[in-house]
């Protein structure tokens, strides 16, 4: 192997994969990166054996070839050279990189060891616009369970049906669901659920290389996701998703429209109290304001008054402030709509409105 490409070009592709790398993984292979031409092109591949991801740069290729070096000291030099191009050429079992003021021999595997990245042949079910479905999967994101006891709740939920792909998550204490309207009917009714740690990663290489279009494919037990010159492969979790809907509040009794800064904002420092006391905070509900309460009982206590527009009867609820705060940093509104039937069951919050989202939490039980 032997080419030449741009630092820049090579630093992005680096950084794309460079994350699934583990750098101490029990396999001394999953720390490696592999770089192989293909095609005209330089393929720089990375697993876990759970997420393959795959992304392909150009260059100047004189000389077929492969080989994985370590991700770590690659990326390192790499991101530390100040010059406009470097020289890779493969030398037995090492990668000789030369700019035009720095050299380096860094010895790596031989690519054959190189784990084989799963591949999903079936086509895509899906082409839809990569940043509209980074923003989507980020707001149900924040409902996924870090309890690995039900492997199902700790990923999120991809429903396609008709015109539209819904997103799910649960924690059991909260549920977020997205639906993003499909231009092209999709041909049969499918649902897998997928590992947050790919979602958030998914989310990551978006932002990095801000693709134009995400095209999902999906087999028996992985799926696809391929943003132009980028693929990652995931494995999907087994276990049948939650029905969910029945939960979802039909007959709203109290309806309260809130600014979202002004509401985020008296959260916060609510929370400055409410952290040392299990995060509970009490809304009070008004006709013409929203009084939040929270009780430390070693700081103190702090209440705050926020102008709301209330339908329906007062109440009085508590909730867990973090969960209310996950949601105001992901949902896309000046304005929510906070949805309540009663003190014991879930809340209901949506961007005034609009009916393409919906978060529920479930309230807390407080000694009065």
């Amino acid at each position: 192997m032997k080419l030449s490409c741009t630092q820049e070009n090579l630093n992005r592709g680096l950084s794309v994969v460079s994350r699934i790398a583990r750098s101490q993984a029990a396999l001394p292979i999953l720390s490696n990166i592999l770089l192989k031409t293909e095609k005209g092109r330089v393929k720089i591949s990375a697993t876990d054996l759970e997420i393959g991801i795959t992304y392909y740069i150009g260059a100047k290729i004189e000389e077929e070839g492969a080989i994985t070096v370590p991700a770590r000291l690659l990326v390192d030099f790499v991101t530390m050279n100040t010059d406009k191009t470097i020289d890779l050429e493969l030398t037995e079992k090492s990668l000789k990189l030369e700019s035009e003021k720095y050299k380096a021999v860094i010895r790596g595997i031989d690519a054959s060891e190189f784990p084989l990245i799963p591949e999903v042949k079936e086509e895509p079910i899906v082409s839809l616009s990569a940043i509209d479905f980074k923003d989507s999967v980020s707001q149900v994101l924040i409902a996924t369970s870090l309890e690995e006891l039900k492997p199902v709740l700790t990923g999120v939920c991809l429903k396609f049906h008709s015109k539209e792909l819904k997103l799910a998550a649960t924690d059991s204490f909260r549920l977020a669901e997205k639906v993003i309207p499909l231009e092209t009917p999709v041909q049969e009714q499918t649902e897998v659920v997928v590992p947050s740690r790919t979602i958030s990663e998914l989310c990551r290489v978006i932002s990095l290389i801000n693709p134009t279009t995400i095209s999902i494919a999906v087999s028996q037990n992985q799926i696809l996701f391929t943003l132009d010159d980028l693929k990652i492969v995931s494995r999907v979790i087994e276990g049948n998703f939650p029905e969910y809907e029945s939960i979802i509040p039909k007959n709203i009794e109290t309806e309260a429209v809130l600014e979202v800064g002004e509401f985020q904002n008296a959260l916060k420092i609510a929370h400055l109290f409410a952290k040392e006391g299990g995060n509970n905070v009490k809304l009070n509900l008004k006709k013409d304001k929203l009084i939040i309460h929270a009780t430390s009982p070693t700081l103190g206590e702090n209440t705050a008054s926020v102008p709301s527009s209330c339908s329906g009867p007062e109440i009085e609820i508590t909730f867990n402030v973090r969960f209310l705060l996950d949601v105001l940093s992901v949902i896309k509104s000046d304005k929510i709509s906070l949805a309540l039937v009663g003190k014991f069951n879930p809340g209901m919050i949506r961007p005034y409105n609009r009916k393409d989202y919906l978060y529920l939490v479930m309230p807390l039980q407080t000694e009065e």
